[in-house]
Formats: structure tokens, sequence, C-alpha cells
């Protein structure tokens, strides 16, 4: 008989592999997998890549014992349904495995519930729930985005201490200390997109790319409604080798053809969206991004951009990193509106502060109802 601590533990040991597959995934879920034999693990398994097999897969095929007296643990319901891969509980059936440990029900509602209800028609003894608010916080991108059709949001804002995140004339500096940059690298190789405004673009010519770690380039999202770019700076010379999208507004597509078909030429994806005064719907922008196979999105500038989202509600993490200077004037971050909604959203919800390098980093991430 095994306690529940020791259920815990082997769920911490699926969380553990699940974020293996950080960045590759997309838009799968996060798994990992163990199997038990007398109160020992025996094998693991993660999903490594999207299309590729699933973690209770490669957990069962890294083991050649007997089955009958095995526990396997896995962080997410087991698939029923045959897609890329054959479904998860059937082979968990045909190997004869008499016990499964699940940490949360599969969210997505076309599925949910149908991978464990197979597994207890065959006989199998199912437990569900152990640790599942850190398996819905490991997979909070795709909750979020099975459920609404929508990406996940994380806003990120790097200011000094007085809110401003630029000065108003000068070239552009990094506010924030190396260890800040480094661990915002490593957030864009677990997101799928890294989202920006038009005046970010061409203001500071970023390359939003992934140098300070190792891992998976995202792709590019630009909120363009007047398509005001050129189409040389440096982020579109990665178009061949990355996903770069521009959201524009209708009648800018079609009144800068030329514009256009340069951008495409170079590999640029153009999406189209009516507007009122070439102001994106967000909404309208997240549920197309969707289609396109982004299920999060890392949102690093500009202002307009930052006010918006949150004046909307479209956003569903808060990363605040405070630098120690202070600026006097320049840009804000946030106006007071949004700033002061933003502030509430983090108070009423889960947030920690720390330190990182010379910085202090507040990150909340809002619980919608």
């Amino acid at each position: 008989m095994i306690s529940r601590s020791g259920h815990e533990e082997f769920m911490r040991e699926c969380f553990r592999l699940a974020e293996k597959g950080k960045g590759y995934v997309s838009p799968n879920p996060l798994v990992g997998a163990v199997l038990a034999v007398n109160n020992t693990i025996v094998a693991r398994g993660y999903h490594q890549r999207f299309g590729g097999p699933h973690a209770e897969v490669r957990c069962v095929r890294n083991y050649k014992g007997s089955l009958s007296n095995a526990i396997l643990y896995v962080n997410l319901e087991p698939c029923s349904y045959y897609g890329k891969t054959p479904p998860c509980a059937e082979l968990i059936v045909q190997r004869g495995i008499k016990r499964v440990v699940v940490a949360m029900k599969d969210p997505n509602p076309d599925v949910s519930g149908k991978g464990i209800a197979r597994l207890v028609r065959a006989g199998v003894e199912v437990q569900v729930g152990v640790l599942e608010e850190e398996a819905k916080h490991l997979n909070r991108f795709f909750v979020k985005h099975v459920i609404t059709k929508m990406p996940y949001v994380h806003l990120k804002i790097a200011q000094a201490m007085d809110g401003f995140i630029g000065r108003s004339k000068g070239p552009m500096q990094y506010i924030t200390s190396a260890p800040s940059r480094k661990l915002v690298h490593r957030w864009r190789t677990e997101y799928d997109a890294v989202l920006v405004g038009a005046g970010t673009i061409k203001a500071d010519n970023p390359q939003l790319n992934v140098r300070l770690v190792k891992g998976r380039e995202p792709a590019v999202v630009i909120l363009d409604g007047r398509l005001s770019v050129s189409g040389k700076e440096k982020v579109f010379a990665s178009a061949r080798e990355r996903r770069v999208l521009v959201c524009a507004d209708s009648s800018a597509v079609e009144s800068r053809q030329r514009k256009v078909r340069a951008m495409m030429a170079q590999g640029v994806d153009i999406l189209k969206f009516p507007s009122r005064n070439n102001s994106l719907n967000l909404k309208s922008v997240l549920k197309e991004l969707y289609k396109h196979n982004i299920g999060s999105i890392l949102v690093e500038g500009g202002s307009q951009v930052f006010n918006q989202l949150v004046l909307q509600g479209m956003v569903d993490e808060f990363s605040f990193f405070f630098a120690p200077k202070h600026f006097g004037s320049g840009v804000k971050g946030l106006l007071q509106e949004a700033s002061v909604k933003a502030g509430r959203c983090i108070l009423n919800n889960e947030f920690i502060s720390y330190k990182v390098g010379s910085d202090s980093l507040i990150t909340g991430i809002v619980r919608r109802r």
C-alpha cells in the first residue's frame, strides 16, 4: 500500500520529466510518466516533441519486465483518441497495467474524462487528483488555449523604479541586469511566440531571438495596424528560419501591396484584421493566432501594447522587473488606469517577489473564476 506522500513523490517526478518538453511539444501539453513496481520507479518517459510518442508510450517501452503489479503515474489523463499517435489508454489496457494514478483530467472539453472512462471499463483502478493544482499550473498554457481557443498571454515589463521603460530620447539601453535578461531568454524558449508592437520594432530594432541560453526560437508577432514597419528591420531577416507574423489593418494591407509582397517574399506572414482607427481588436488577434498554432505568448513591448492588453483583460500572467535606477522622465510602461488594474490583478491573485541579479521581480498569475 503506497501512502499519499508516496504517490506525491512519484507524481513530482512526472512533473520534473514533463518540464523537459517545454518549448517543444506545443500545442500539446507537457506530460511525464513513471512506472513503479514495489514502491520503486522502474521506468520513466516524457513527451519530447509535438507529433512524437506520448509520455506513457515512452515509459512503458522503457520497461521489459512484468506490468501486472506496476502502477503507472502520469500528470495528465491518458488520451483516448487516435491523433498523430494511437491512444495511450488502449496501450495501458493492452499491456495489462492494473492501476493508474493521474494528477488531472484532460481539460479539453471534447476528450475530458474519456481516457479515464476507457480504463475503468477495462477494470483498471484509476486514482485522479494527486497534486492536481500543481499539475494545472504546470500545464497552464495548455489549459488556457484548449478551453478558450486563445493563447496564454504573459506580459513582461522591464522598468526603472519610477515606472519608466525607456528614456524619451537617445539609443536603446538595457534596463535590467544580465541575470534578468538571461531569464527572459529562457522564457522565450518556452513560449510559442514573442509579441511586440510596431513602435518597439522601429525604435529599438530588436532581434527577439534566443542568445543567452540554448533552446527553441520563438515565433515573432508584430502588432502593426498601419503596416508602418519597413520590412528591413533585424527581426525580418530571420523569417526563413522561424515564423514572423505581422498583424495589420485590412485597409493598410490593401493600400501597401508593394510592401506586402516584399515582406511575404522574405517569408513573413501578413494577417489582416478589420480595425477602428488602425487599432486592432486584440481578442480577434489572439483568436487568429491560436488558429496558427500559437498557444502561448510572451509580450515584450511596448507601452501601447502593454496598456491595451491590460485594459482589455487579455493578460494571464504578469512579470515586472524593477531595476535599481531612476529615469525621472521618459516612456511609462503602464499608464495610470492600466497600472491600477494590473496592480489589482496581482494583489488579488497569487504572486511572488524575488531578486534576479540586482533587480527585483514581481510575477503573478491571474486566476479567472
